[in-house]
């Protein structure tokens, strides 16, 4: 019995003096190596640099023909119903009550189609517009009017009052889009002077979507 025991204690103690020699495992991480010789990013890739420069392309190409518009329009003002009740007119007298209108003004984006000063832009950015100023990417401002508009369809078509040789963007084929194809959007959001941003084509052929 005493010779088991002492067995036992010589075979724990080998055990621990084998882990105690044992060398540390090495950690999943490894140093970063940025700032050495071997950092993992040296250069850009040139397809990243190539499709980078494709966009600055086009948008050199197409914001001098990309306007902001600013448009004030006459709205009418919906009276209240209890305004046409007999109750009403008997406190307040009778006739008909006379319509009052309200000025809103809007903002929103287009770009020149020819030098003649023709614009393309949304319907509802122009809609029922008693004035209509668009600034140039130069920062010059002129005068513009309603020459065709299609609500059904939110687009409208203006022209500038005074303007000439202007900067043109060149129109592509619809037809030939298709879905996953890059596009780039140049316009005024919010009231921001020409912003850029850039995505894919999700769909083509959509109508009558409400918009």
């Amino acid at each position: 019995m005493k010779r088991s025991r002492l067995l036992l204690g010589i075979l724990l103690l080998a055990t621990l003096c084998a882990a105690c020699q044992k060398k540390e495992a090495p950690t999943p991480f490894t140093e970063s190596s940025r700032g050495s010789s071997e950092a993992p990013v040296k250069d850009v890739p040139k397809d990243l640099l190539t499709s980078q420069q494709a966009f600055m392309n086009v948008a050199k190409a197409v914001t001098p023909a990309v306007v902001n518009i600013s448009a004030v329009s006459r709205k009418r003002v919906i009276q209240p119903q209890f305004e046409f009740s007999p109750f009403f007119d008997d406190f307040f007298g009778g006739g008909q009550p006379r319509p009052r209108y309200r000025r809103e003004s809007s903002l929103g984006s287009g770009f020149i189609i020819n030098r003649e000063g023709y614009i393309v832009t949304n319907s509802h950015v122009v809609k029922d517009a008693e004035s209509i100023q668009i600034k140039l990417s130069n920062e010059k401002v002129y005068n513009a009017k309603v020459v065709w508009q299609d609500p059904k369809t939110d687009i409208a078509v203006i022209k500038d009052v005074g303007a000439s040789d202007l900067p043109v963007a060149v129109l592509g084929d619809s037809d030939k889009l298709q879905v996953g194809q890059w596009a780039i959007a140049i316009g005024n959001p919010f009231g921001l002077d020409r912003t850029l941003t850039v995505g894919v084509i999700s769909a083509t052929g959509r109508s009558n979507m409400g918009i």
